[in-house]
C-alpha cells in the first residue's frame, strides 16, 4: 500500500521586476521573517512581524507561534495541513467537499466550512505580506520559507476581517548578499521521490536575486480494488523567484510563487450506513441497480481504511500564480513609508467521490476560477516612547465557482468529457455562481512605553465589505430556483423557468474592529500581558439556496471579543534554560456563520446561516527546556472549551447543545531532543522524537451523533538530522512518521438522510531520508 509523503523541491527559474530598496529596513527586514539568532545562554531568539514589524517573540503581547525552517525540516513538515503537530490550537481538517487541496483550518474552535468564493475562512493565510482568500495551492507552500508564524484569536486591526481565528504567515526566503544554492532529495516508502533546490545569486552590492522550486511525487497510499491501482497519488511542482533592490532610503522586494498539481483526488470510504436513506431503500436500490449500503459497508470494514472499491478515477488538477512586491522608503529617521502590491490567481478542477462507495450515489466536480488584487499603503514611526502604524488597504476578487453533484448524475455537457461515465442517471444538482468582492479599510495602532517596563497598545481599524453575485442553480431538466410571486408566504412558491434560472445579488457590509493590550515587562527577559480584541468575518449570499427568497436573505457578519492574558517569561538556572509562553483567553462568538443542511430542499443542499451565539475559553501552552545543553525537552498544549450558546437550524430548530464543529479539547505534542556534542567545525547532529495527541470532534457543522463524530489520534514520530557533516556542505536526515502504524481518518461528508457517511484515511506509516548538498 502506498501513501502520500510531501515535499522537497526542484530548481526552477523564472523572472521578476522591481524598484529600488533602502539599508536600514533591508537589515530589519532579514530579521522580519522569524530569522533565529543565538541568544544569551545559547537560546534561539526568533524575530516575528505579528504586529507588522520585526520584534522578538518574548516581546510581543499576543499568542504567537513562530516555527522556523529547521524545526519543520525535523519534523518533516511538509505542508501547511501538518503544522498542526507543531502547533496544537491550529486544526486543520479537509475542506468542504474533502479535498485535501483545499485544506480548512481552524485556531481555538473558529472555522469556516464554505469554501465558495461567497465565504471566507475564519483563519487567514498569508503568502508573505499578501493574503491568499482562496486556498488551492497553500498546502504545498512550505519549501525555501525563513518560517511560517500562526497568531491565535481575532487579529482584525492590522490583518483585517476574516481574521476571527487568527492567521497563518507562510515567510518565503528573502534574497541576501552571498552567493550560496542548495540542491536536496528525499527518497521514501510510497515510491516517494521529491526533490528540491534554491540559488541565491547576489548581482551587485545593492540588487540580489533568489530562485528556488521543488517537486513532489509519491504513489499514494489508498488502493481501489474496481480500478486496480492507487487513487490518490502526489504530483506537484513549485516554484518561486525573488528579487530584492535597494540603497540607502528605499528598499523593494518582489516575490513570484507558481504552484501546480495533477494528481489523484482525495480518497474516500463508507464509515456509516443509515438504513432509512433516501438512497437506501428497496425501491431506488431496484430501479437504479444499487447494492445495499450495508453490504457495502460491511465489505469496506473487512478491507479496512486503505484499500476502497468506489471506481471512481478521481483527480486534482490546481494553478496557482501570485506576485508581490513590497517597497519601504525612509522618510527620516523615525518615519517610514510602505507600500504593498499583491495579485493572485487561482484555478482548479477536481473530481472526488463523496459517498465512498461502487453506488456512485455522489460524484462531485467542481472547476473554480479567481483572481485576486490588494493594495496597502502603511506609515511607521518610531520615537522614543511611541511606535506606531497606519494605513490603508484595498481589496478586489472576482471569480466563478461551478460545483455539480449527482444523486446518480449529470447532463453531459456540463462535465469533463472524461467524467461522463462517472455521472449516471438523470437526478443532479449544478450550482455555478460568479462573483466580485471588494474590500475598503483603513487603520492605525500605536504602542506607547511609558517607562518601568510597562507599555500601552491600541488599535482600530474601519471594514467595509462589498459582495455581488450571479448564480445559477438547477438540475438536468429544472431550475431549482421559486418564487414568492404574490408575497404571500401562507401559499407555495412557483418554479422559476430554466430559461430564467440565474439570479443576482448584492449587498455590503461594514464594522469597527478594535485591539488594546497592556504590557509589563517583569524583567528583560520577561512579560505579562492583558489583550481585549474585537474581529468579524463579512457575510455574504448561500449560493447553495433553493429558494429565491433564500438566495437574497443574506448571513451577517460574525463577530468575536475576546480577552487574553498571558505571561512569556525565559528563566536561567546556570547552564539549564526554561522558557515558558502561556495564555489563557475568554471569547464570546456572536452571528456566528455554519454551512447547515436545508431540511426541505430536494435534492439536500447545504446553507450558510447565521446559527447564533457561543462562547469559548481555553488555555495554551508552549515550554521549551534545556536541562543540559545536549537535551532539549518541549511541550505545546492547547485545552479548548467551545459551547453554544444559542444555535438555531434553518427549521427553527434549538441545537444549543450540539458540540462544537472542529473543535478538539485536548491537543498535545511532546517531544525530546538529544544533541549531539560535536566541534563547530563538524556541524551539528541530533535525534529527536514526538508525540502528538488530538481529541475527539464533530467534523461537520450540522451534528448528527453517530455520523458526524471523528475520533481522536496520537501518532509517533522519529527523526535524526546531521547538518554541515563533518563541516562539509552535506546534510543527511532520515524519519519515520506514525511510526505505531495509527490508522486514523477524518470526516469527508455527512448525508445521513441519504444513507451514508463517508471518511479520508490519513496517512499511515511514512518513512525516508533526505541528503542536501550546499554550495
Amino acid at each position: 500500500m502506498k501513501q502520500s509523503l510531501h515535499v522537497a523541491s526542484i530548481a526552477t527559474i523564472a523572472f521578476l521586476t522591481m524598484i529600488p530598496v533602502d539599508a536600514q529596513a533591508q537589515e530589519a527586514a532579514r530579521a522580519a521573517p522569524a530569522d533565529e539568532a543565538p541568544a544569551a545562554g545559547g537560546i534561539d531568539d526568533i524575530v516575528v512581524t505579528a504586529r507588522r514589524r520585526a520584534e522578538r517573540l518574548q516581546d510581543v503581547p499576543l499568542a504567537v507561534s513562530a516555527v522556523s525552517t529547521a524545526a519543520l525540516e525535523r519534523a518533516n513538515i511538509q505542508n501547511v495541513a501538518q503544522l498542526s503537530r507543531l502547533v496544537p490550537s491550529l486544526t486543520s481538517v479537509p475542506g468542504q467537499g474533502g479535498s485535501r487541496s483545499l485544506p480548512n483550518f481552524s485556531i481555538r474552535g473558529l472555522s469556516q466550512q464554505e469554501l465558495t468564493i461567497l465565504a471566507d475562512q475564519s483563519v487567514s493565510t498569508y503568502i508573505g505580506d499578501i493574503v491568499a482568500a482562496r486556498t488551492q495551492g497553500i498546502n504545498s507552500a512550505l519549501f525555501d520559507i525563513a518560517s511560517v508564524e500562526v497568531l491565535r484569536g481575532p487579529q482584525g486591526t492590522l490583518f483585517g476581517r476574516n481574521t476571527t481565528g487568527g492567521a497563518i504567515i507562510i515567510r518565503p526566503a528573502r534574497p541576501t548578499d552571498e552567493f550560496e544554492g542548495r540542491v536536496g532529495v528525499t527518497v521514501g516508502n510510497l515510491d516517494t521521490f521529491n526533490v528540491e533546490g534554491m540559488v541565491n545569486v547576489p548581482l551587485s552590492p545593492n540588487i540580489a536575486i533568489r530562485v528556488a522550486g521543488q517537486r513532489q511525487r509519491d504513489d499514494g497510499f489508498v488502493y481501489d480494488e474496481i480500478l486496480q491501482r492507487n487513487v490518490n497519488d502526489t504530483k506537484q511542482e513549485g516554484a518561486r523567484a525573488s528579487i530584492l533592490m535597494h540603497n540607502d532610503d528605499l528598499e523593494s522586494l518582489t516575490v513570484y510563487n507558481y504552484f501546480h498539481e495533477n494528481d489523484g483526488g482525495t480518497a474516500s470510504f463508507l464509515q456509516n450506513v443509515r438504513a432509512t436513506g433516501s438512497l437506501n431503500g428497496a425501491a431506488v436500490r431496484a430501479s437504479r441497480g444499487y447494492r445495499p449500503l450495508e453490504d457495502l459497508l460491511a465489505e469496506q470494514r473487512a478491507r479496512g481504511i486503505y484499500r476502497i472499491a468506489n471506481g471512481s478515477p478521481i483527480f486534482t488538477k490546481v494553478e496557482t500564480h501570485d506576485i508581490a512586491n513590497t517597497t519601504s522608503f525612509d522618510l527620516s529617521e523615525t518615519i517610514k513609508l510602505k507600500n504593498i502590491v499583491g495579485y493572485r490567481h487561482v484555478k482548479d478542477h477536481i473530481f472526488d467521490d463523496m459517498d465512498g462507495s461502487s453506488n456512485a450515489l455522489h460524484p462531485q466536480e467542481r472547476i473554480d476560477r479567481a483572481k485576486q488584487f490588494s493594495e496597502e499603503f502603511q506609515i511607521l514611526g518610531d520615537t522614543a516612547n511611541l511606535n506606531w502604524i497606519a494605513g490603508l488597504y484595498y481589496f478586489r476578487e472576482s471569480g466563478r465557482n461551478q460545483g455539480i453533484s449527482a444523486v446518480g448524475a449529470v447532463d453531459p455537457g456540463l462535465v469533463e468529457p472524461d467524467n461522463v461515465a462517472a455521472f449516471p442517471g438523470t437526478a443532479y444538482s449544478n450550482t455555478d455562481t460568479a462573483a466580485r468582492n471588494t474590500s475598503y479599510a483603513a487603520f492605525a495602532q500605536g504602542t506607547y512605553r511609558f517607562g518601568g517596563g510597562l507599555s500601552l497598545t491600541a488599535g482600530i481599524r474601519y471594514n467595509r465589505d462589498e459582495r455581488q453575485a450571479t448564480i445559477r442553480n438547477r438540475t438536468a431538466t429544472a431550475c431549482r430556483f421559486t418564487r414568492d410571486l404574490d408575497n404571500n408566504p401562507a401559499t407555495p412558491e412557483t418554479a422559476v423557468p430554466l430559461a430564467q434560472c440565474e439570479l443576482g445579488v448584492k449587498d455590503s457590509f461594514s464594522e469597527v474592529t478594535y485591539n488594546v493590550s497592556l504590557e509589563y515587562k517583569i524583567a528583560p527577559d520577561k512579560l505579562v500581558y492583558i489583550a481585549h480584541r474585537h474581529g468579524y468575518r463579512t457575510g455574504g449570499f448561500g449560493a447553495r439556496a433553493s429558494t429565491e427568497a433564500g438566495l437574497r436573505r443574506t448571513f451577517r457578519p460574525e463577530t468575536v471579543d475576546d480577552v487574553e492574558v498571558g505571561v512569556k517569561a525565559d528563566w536561567r538556572m546556570g547552564d539549564a534554560f526554561l522558557r515558558t509562553n502561556l495564555a489563557g483567553y475568554y471569547a464570546k462568538y456572536k452571528d456566528i456563520q455554519r454551512l447547515l443542511t436545508d431540511p426541505v430542499a430536494v435534492p439536500p443542499t447545504t446553507v450558510t446561516t447565521n446559527a447564533g451565539r457561543a462562547r469559548i475559553y481555553g488555555i495554551e501552552a508552549d515550554i521549551l527546556f534545556r536541562p543540559v545543553k545536549m537535551i532539549e525537552l518541549t511541550a505545546n498544549y492547547a485545552y479548548t472549551n467551545a459551547k453554544f450558546t444559542k444555535f438555531i437550524y434553518p427549521d427553527g430548530t434549538d441545537h444549543s447543545n450540539d458540540p462544537f464543529a472542529r473543535a478538539p479539547r485536548n491537543v498535545y505534542t511532546l517531544g525530546a531532543r538529544l544533541l549531539a556534542p560535536l566541534d563547530e567545525g563538524q556541524g551539528d547532529a541530533s535525534v529527536g522524537v514526538s508525540y502528538y495527541h488530538t481529541g475527539d470532534y464533530s467534523g461537520n457543522d450540522t451534528y448528527v451523533p453517530g455520523y458526524t463524530d471523528v475520533k481522536g489520534y496520537s501518532l509517533l514520530n522519529f527523526d535524526a538530522s546531521w547538518n554541515r557533516v563533518m563541516g562539509s556542505g552535506f546534510d543527511v536526515a532520515l524519519f519515520v512518521n506514525n511510526v505505531t502504524k495509527k490508522k486514523y481518518d477524518f470526516l469527508l461528508i455527512n448525508l445521513d438522510s441519504l444513507g451514508y457517511t463517508s471518511h479520508t484515511p490519513g496517512m499511515p506509516r511514512t518513512y525516508g531520508a533526505t541528503l542536501r548538498y550546499h554550495f
